[in-house]
């Protein structure tokens, strides 16, 4: 396969990482996990976009500059099968759409003195309106991209997969779920995903099997053809036989950590970590708002699933 990443990577900077650097064929984006949508000045408060490892001056709005170079790049008349993984800032902090370039500049003047994290925060800014046109400008990138995919005669035998890597926060409506981005609880990790493949999978389907991100690693290789190698197991299971022949999701462990705050679940159980180092537990059948507490009423289960927890910790580098 040849591969191509565009747009947000935010997974260390140069000189010592890059997408080129971890097997990416070419890259065209950001290396932090934030920019101002059109100086482009990034999380370090340096210029941030890329094409591979050099900078590349365009200072229009950023979700219509990768738009752009998803769509060259499914348009193009490709030699082998390719994977592209088109990541949008689009709607990130700071909160702005096509027509906000006089705030902006306001932004980028706060970077360049300094004030890096408190102006691409934005705290000050934002609405629900804007939020909202950020969502519909999302919505209509990617529909240019899937125009350009029926356009270059591919669409029927192409997966598209399309998931936020969070869930939602300030501006976000995530009722019934309690937390947001940055948090463990329901509100910070569930998100819906379209899945997209015209040749095998019947559309108008919904699913509520839960599943995370490190599943659509082996789901993907395998639809490739592909196998791990098997000195590096991988920690998600291959969702293939469930989308095309309808079999059951094996039975696992979902783990997730970050901040302090530590997850696991086992089919419909919990078991939950905050901030403030309380063990929690949650029966997400019949409480997706995470409100009935049950550790005291079921102490064995939260300690058999905060050791599995630990157990798969052990194996993972120190989270800093």
């Amino acid at each position: 396969y040849a591969t191509a990443l565009i747009g947000k990577w935010h997974c260390g900077w140069l000189p010592d990482y890059s997408p080129t650097r971890s097997g990416w064929d070419e890259f065209f984006g950001n290396f932090g996990g934030a920019l101002e949508y059109f100086s482009k000045l990034g999380q370090l408060g340096d210029y941030d976009l890329y094409e591979g490892d050099a900078t590349y001056q365009d200072l229009r709005y950023y979700t219509t500059v990768l738009t752009e170079r998803a769509v060259e790049y499914v348009g193009r008349r490709h030699e082998r099968p390719w994977l592209l993984n088109l990541n949008f800032t689009t709607p990130h902090w700071p909160w702005l759409t096509e027509d906000d370039a006089e705030t902006g500049a306001e932004i980028a003047a706060k970077i360049r003195d300094g004030d890096v994290l408190g102006a691409l925060l934005h705290t000050d800014g934002g609405s629900v309106e804007k939020y909202t046109e950020m969502v519909q400008s999302l919505d209509a990138a990617v529909g240019r991209v899937l125009a350009a995919l029926r356009r270059s005669g591919q669409e029927e035998n192409t997966v598209v997969v399309f998931s936020s890597d969070n869930g939602g926060e300030r501006f976000s409506y995530q009722w019934p779920l309690s937390g947001e981005k940055s948090s463990l609880l329901e509100g910070g990790i569930r998100v819906p995903t379209i899945v997209r493949w015209p040749d095998r999978i019947d559309g108008r389907q919904v699913s509520h099997v839960p599943v995370y991100t490190p599943d659509w690693t082996a789901t993907l290789l395998e639809l490739a053809g592909g196998r791990p190698d098997p000195a590096y197991p991988l920690d998600g299971h291959s969702l293939a036989g469930y989308l095309l022949h309808g079999k059951e999701v094996p039975e696992r462990d979902l783990f997730w950590r970050v901040r302090g705050n530590r997850a696991l679940r086992r089919g419909d159980f919990k078991y939950y970590r905050d901030a403030d180092g309380g063990d929690h537990l949650f029966d997400l059948a019949a409480d997706a708002r995470e409100q009935a507490d049950l550790a005291h009423d079921r102490p064995r289960l939260l300690a058999e699933l905060k050791a599995a927890w630990e157990k798969v910790d052990a194996t993972l580098l120190p989270y800093e």
